[in-house]
């Protein structure tokens, strides 16, 4: 299965609070049409309710990413497994809990398998979203990223980051 981050591989990494569009480029990385799997870092979005302008609202997060599952099904890749990690180092366990339980509301209609992580363990560069989505392959912008996908024993294609 093809795993692939979100933000700066399938959508804008910049002006990702107000502005989303997708990565068509991305399209000439992949190989011929199948599902895919998205494992994606969100830890941002519980700073949200303090600073809306830089980190995006767990509906924000929802939104781009049923655009971006829309955009790769359009394309032939439908999302087959979306697995989100909502921890963030510095913030405080209840709030990672409520902004992931307001995740988990909105994601279970996007894609047919899913699940809204909360502990670190499941944050990259930890390998464990890429495991449970049986990912053969990483593709993602970041070196965490490519840690991840190191830590999961998998090969890495590096994506330039979409801004």
């Amino acid at each position: 299965m093809i795993a692939l981050d979100f933000d700066g591989v399938i959508a804008n990494y910049g002006d990702h609070v107000s502005h989303t569009c997708y990565n068509v480029d991305l399209l000439s990385l992949l190989p011929g049409q199948q599902p895919v799997a998205i494992c994606s870092n969100q830890g941002g979005m519980v700073f949200s309710r303090h600073n809306p302008e830089r980190y995006p609202s767990p509906l924000r997060v929802a939104q781009r990413l049923l655009g971006g599952c829309n955009f790769l099904r359009r394309y032939g890749y439908p999302v087959q497994t979306l697995y989100i990690s909502a921890f963030h180092p510095k913030a405080a366990d209840a709030d990672i809990q409520a902004v992931a339980a307001h995740l988990r509301d909105l994601v279970s209609v996007i894609a047919p398998v899913w699940r809204v992580y909360t502990t670190e363990r499941a944050r990259k560069p930890h390998p464990l979203m890429l495991r449970a989505a049986g990912a053969t392959v990483y593709y993602g912008d970041s070196p965490e990223d490519a840690q991840a996908a190191q830590a999961a024993g998998i090969p890495f294609v590096a994506v330039p980051r979409f801004i």
